[in-house]
């Protein structure tokens, strides 16, 4: 099966007569009759009754062309898009990152003349492989450290992608600016023994994929959130604590605390990216602004 077919059920259905679908479609009558009757015999069902007055669909017919119509309008979107000047779209899958906003802004309005779209996509680390994998985003951005480094690195490379180093940075513990541990300079794991921990969910696939770098604690309470705007919220609302890499530049810094984990280990962020992709320039220049972002950050640190 394939397009033209469907394309050819679509015409004789719509002229009634496999004459004038061949008239329409510019080919020879026998040349269409063959290749609906090798279509019928691939699917092993009839689309057509033929008659001396034309012919109509089955509803085996009906049912084929209700998909097939599917498939042929997304062709001709596709169709429509290349015969215009059309724009791009750019996007990125990460982990729940406040720093990546100012360099996609900047990004947006560096290349609008040739794209048209630009996407953030926070979601889950095992999401994140297979939308780079699959070519549905362009650059991936996580994190890998001695707890998932092996796992994470051997997925990277059976789905033939890279990891790009960007910086090592220690785990910062967030809390909301009334938590009792909110004027400490700096936290050990044992302070936050008692309190409740807000984490990202991740996917259920038995392999150790998790966004935040610190563990579920024995008995300890757990809220989970699906997006960083609820995780803040929470964190204002409880005495409940999250822990990530403490990368923040927006407005969110205002509402919350970042604290060094000092017996916590080193977490280095980077790039993933397709190996089969060649690199476009929006790409290198959308890297080049997060690591200006970082040097920032560390600066100000």
């Amino acid at each position: 099966m394939n397009f033209q077919q469907c394309r050819y059920v679509e015409t004789i259905a719509t002229t009634g007569s496999f004459s004038e679908a061949a008239k329409t479609l510019f080919v020879t009558q026998p040349n269409l009759s063959a290749s609906i009757r090798d279509l019928e015999a691939e699917l092993g069902v009839q689309l057509f009754t033929r008659s001396n007055t034309g012919a109509k669909l089955t509803d085996d017919g009906h049912d084929f062309l209700k998909y097939a119509k599917r498939i042929l309008g997304e062709l001709d979107l596709l169709e429509e898009r290349y015969r215009k000047r059309f724009k791009k779209s750019f996007t990125i899958a990460s982990h729940h990152y406040d720093f990546l906003s100012l360099p996609m802004a900047k990004i947006a309005e560096q290349y609008q003349e040739d794209y048209q779209e630009f996407q953030i996509i926070e979601t889950t680390t095992k999401r994140i492989l297979e939308s780079v994998a699959s070519f549905e985003s362009d650059l991936g951005i996580i994190y890998l450290d001695e707890d998932n480094r092996h796992i994470l690195e051997r997925s990277i490379k059976d789905q033939e992608l890279d990891f790009t180093p960007l910086g090592d940075f220690q785990t910062k513990i967030f809390l909301g600016r009334k938590h009792p541990l909110a004027q400490e300079k700096s936290l050990k794991s044992a302070d936050l023994e008692g309190y409740p921990q807000v984490r990202f969910r991740q996917d259920k696939s038995g392999i150790n994929f998790d966004e935040d770098p610190l563990d579920v604690l024995e008995n300890q309470r757990v809220l989970y959130a699906n997006d960083r705007g609820t995780v803040m919220n929470l964190l204002c609302a409880s005495d409940a604590y999250a822990s990530g890499l403490g990368i923040v530049n927006s407005f969110i810094k205002d509402q919350i605390v970042l604290i060094p984990l000092i017996d916590s280990p080193i977490h280095t962020l980077g790039i993933v990216s397709n190996k089969k992709q060649k690199q476009a320039a929006i790409a290198s220049s959308f890297i080049q602004e997060i690591k200006d972002s970082l040097i920032d950050h560390q600066e100000k640190i």
